[in-house]
Order: structure tokens, then C-alpha cells, then sequence
């Protein structure tokens, strides 16, 4: 199925409609040919031929009903979409990892190659990895060429999709990558390319928290901070591709400074880094805290899984820590919430798997400062994605321009 058909042409409006009734098929399977029409507004003829020519590409299956009969005592043929019939290649980017999954259209992963950043890598030897972690997908999971539809791509940073470029990835000090123009050249696929946190919000819209909401917010905590903001169905990115950067609002002027350049940055107060970072300046002051036990006796290396696993144990230095993070994230999020007033928040990154040190606090924060009238309800729950969703948004970049049916 192409995707880059020119918009008014013959071909284009074959398209939509195609997507049209593919969408339908999607959303209401098992469905029969007369009940399409019936939804789609349009004609029987029209969906007979669409049908017929979704079923030569294998896209979708059909199978007789067992119990509804049409007029004359004839079993309608109910449509199914065909999921293992093709397969999508989802690159995630993150700044201390790229993985590459081969899925099916239904986002089942088929094959998963990871592979650590370990220093700062130039643009060539971003692509080397990008590369090497593609061919390997590629070799294992033995998929054919002509059965894939194209290569979604997860970008950290600030991403331009409608070029295809990663425009300032600041964690890997990176800027200007045509991702998709190589991507394109190297394997002939269709690519899209993505912001990573807005990607996710578009798999949570398909696969996770976000399915059947029309409007909610990602809010994803690593070592940045991001958020995806869907609205009416539709993710948001801004005139300037710069939608959803809570990361870098400002929540004290004279805070420390952020790796964007700017200070008192959300992300500089809340992120892992900002964690690890506050327990490693303040430790020599807190040296009641068993976290300064395991370090200078046990001479262990501090590490974020230290801070929360001592939290656990009681430390009132850790908890203290964690529950200042969460009132920052809190106290962005209420801001974020009282401006879009979403019905969902969702929450991603470790920290927010690691009990409710981060949590509640945050939501605390959210209650005290949002103004509400007394009819609405936000509800703050955390992703069961988790990472994973990040490069299954990576793949349903591609899914969403197949099933796609506006313009």
C-alpha cells in the first residue's frame, strides 16, 4: 500500500478510502461488507471493490459468519484485518540506548536488537548503530523485504517530521540528521520519524493507557523529561515542533542549569540525573542516611536503584529526595493539566515503577493546584508500556499513516 500519493489525485482519493474502510475493519472486526457501507456512507459497489482489492493485498481475511444470515438465508462474510501479514520496523533513540524491533501490525514483536550508547557518538557513528541494529532485526527475524511496510523511527530530541530531520537531540549533542532521507536511500522503505515521547503517546493511544481517550497527556521522566499531548485524537507538536517540551519550562529562575542551556529547568530538579545528581552533592550532609553507609563502608557505587532501594528500607534522606522530585513533576503537571485540561495523565520512566515515592506527591500536587469545576475528574495512572512503548510508538508511526483517514 503506498503511502506518498499526491493529495486530490484519483490515486489519493483510492487511498483514503482504502484507509476508510481498512480503519473501520480495524476498529469494529469481525464486520461484513453491507455493515462497512452502512458506516462509511459509502456505496456497496465501491466497498465490494475496495474489499476485494484489500483481500489481493492480504491485508485483511475473511471468514462466514456463524450465526446472522442476510436476505435469501445467506451468511454475510465477515472482514478481519490480517495482521501477520505484513511487518513494520520500529527504531527507538534514546540518548544512552537504540533499539530495533521487527513487529507485526498488531505490534507484536517478532525480533529485538538493543544496543547501548556508551559515549558521545558523531553523526556518522549514530547511523552505524542505527544500521547495525536494522540489518541484525533484519537477519533474525528473516522477514521478507516486500513484507515490510516501512521503518518508524523514535527520535530523542526535538524532531521536524514533515522533513524527516532530528533537529537538536541535547542529551547526545547531535543536530540536524535527515534520518529519514538515509533511512530512505539506504533500505528503499517508507520512514516517519518522531519525537520519542510524542510517539509514545501515540502507541498509548493504540496499544496502552490512552486507548478509546480522546484527549489525555504523556508525561515521561529518564534521564530528560518530555511529554505527548493528544487532543481530539490528534497528537500536538506545534507550529515549531517544539510542543510538549515540560522538560524545559522554568519552575525557579535561579535554579541550576539545565543541559539545554537555560536554568531552573523541570528537568534539572526532576529528572533521573537530577535524582542521582542532589543525593551525590548532599550525601556529606546527611551521613545518618544508609545510602552514606553502603558508599563509604561498603564501598559500593552510587546509583539510582540505590536511592530508591534505601527509600524502601526508610531513609528519610532518600524518601525526602524522591518526594521533592515528585512535588516539582507535580507541580508542572497541574500546570499543564489546568491549561489542556485533559481527562488522563499518564506516567512513564522508572521512577515512577519504583513504588510511590515520586507518585504520590505528584498527585498531591496536581489536586492542591488544579482548578476544577466540580464535575471533572483527571485521572493520573502510569503507563504498562513502559519503555517498550516508546519503540511501539515508533511503529505505529506507520500503522497510523495506513489506517490514517484524514488529510
Amino acid at each position: 500500500m503506498r503511502f506518498d500519493n499526491q493529495p486530490g489525485s484519483f490515486e489519493r482519493m483510492k487511498q483514503f478510502n482504502q484507509s476508510t474502510v481498512l480503519n473501520v475493519i480495524r476498529l469494529k472486526e469481525p464486520i461484513s461488507r453491507a455493515d462497512i457501507a452502512k458506516l462509511t456512507k459509502l456505496t456497496k459497489p465501491t466497498v465490494s471493490t475496495i474489499v476485494s482489492e484489500l483481500l489481493e493485498e492480504n491485508l485483511i481475511t475473511e471468514e462466514e459468519a456463524a450465526n446472522s444470515t442476510v436476505a435469501g438465508g445467506r451468511k454475510p462474510f465477515m472482514l478481519r484485518i490480517n495482521y501477520s501479514a505484513y511487518y513494520i520496523i520500529g527504531v527507538y533513540a534514546a540518548a544512552e540506548v537504540i533499539r530495533v524491533i521487527m513487529s507485526t501490525m498488531d505490534g507484536k514483536i517478532v525480533s529485538d536488537f538493543s544496543k547501548r550508547i556508551s559515549h558521545l557518538p558523531s553523526k556518522n557513528e549514530f547511523m552505524d548503530i542505527v544500521f547495525d541494529n536494522i540489518n541484525n532485526v533484519l537477519h533474525h527475524s528473516l522477514v521478507k523485504r516486500e513484507a515490510i511496510l516501512g521503518i518508524g523511527v523514535a527520535m530523542h530530541g526535538l524532531v521536524d517530521s514533515d522533513r524527516g530531520v532530528a533537529i537538536f537531540s541535547p542529551h547526545l549533542h547531535l543536530e540536524n540528521i535527515p534520518i529519514k532521507e538515509i533511512l530512505e536511500k539506504e533500505y528503499n522503505l517508507p520512514v516517519i520519524i518522531e519525537n520519542d515521547v510524542r510517539a509514545l503517546a501515540i502507541a498509548e493511544s493504540w496499544f496502552g493507557q490512552g486507548q478509546g481517550v480522546t484527549d489525555f497527556v504523556c508525561l515521561s521522566v529518564g534521564l530528560g523529561i518530555g511529554s505527548g499531548i493528544f487532543i481530539k485524537n490528534e497528537i500536538y507538536r506545534g507550529p515549531f515542533n517544539t510542543g510538549g517540551e515540560i522538560g524545559h519550562t522554568i519552575i525557579e529562575v535561579n535554579g541550576p542549569k539545565c543541559q539545554c542551556g537555560n536554568y531552573g529547568c523541570l528537568e534539572a530538579y526532576a529528572s533521573e540525573t537530577a535524582i542521582f545528581e542532589k543525593v551525590k552533592r548532599e550525601l556529606d550532609h546527611h551521613q545518618d542516611s544508609i545510602i552514606y553507609d553502603w558508599i563509604k563502608v561498603g564501598k559500593s557505587e552510587l546509583s539510582l536503584d540505590m536511592v530508591f532501594k534505601a527509600a524502601k528500607e526508610g531513609d528519610p534522606f532518600a524518601i525526602g529526595v524522591l518526594e521533592e522530585s515528585g512535588r516539582s513533576l507535580g507541580l508542572a503537571a497541574a500546570n499543564m493539566v489546568n491549561i489542556l485540561k485533559p481527562s488522563k495523565l499518564i506516567l512513564e520512566g522508572y521512577i515512577f515503577e519504583e513504588g510511590d515515592f515520586i507518585v504520590t506527591p505528584l498527585k498531591e500536587m496536581i489536586e492542591k493546584y488544579n482548578f476544577k469545576s466540580p464535575h471533572e475528574h483527571i485521572s493520573v495512572v502510569c503507563s504498562e508500556l513502559g519503555k517498550t512503548g516508546m519503540v511501539l510508538g515508533a511503529v505505529t508511526l506507520i500503522l497510523h499513516k495506513l489506517f490514517k483517514t484524514d488529510n
